[in-house]
């Protein structure tokens, strides 16, 4: 199980973070021919994190929830 810190942060990490989120959405959805790739939660900061730390790869798993919908969890 995973630590959670709540914290106040600056609008523009707020705007990083999303951008981070779009990028992925975007490069599963065309990987994986999906129409819709919902990302929740702080998951959008662990890759923000994983990155600044060097890691390029990631374990996950897609839940699919329609026919060309998922919903994107780390492992």
């Amino acid at each position: 199980m995973s630590n959670k810190i709540r914290i106040e942060v600056h609008e523009s990490m707020g705007l990083a973070l999303e951008r981070i989120r779009k990028e992925v959405a975007d490069s599963i959805k065309k990987t994986y021919n999906l129409s819709e790739v919902t990302i929740y939660g702080n998951l959008t900061s662990q890759i923000a994190a994983a990155r600044l730390n060097g890691r390029k790869d990631f374990e996950f798993r897609i839940r699919k929830v329609g026919l060309n919908k998922g919903i994107l969890e780390l492992l």
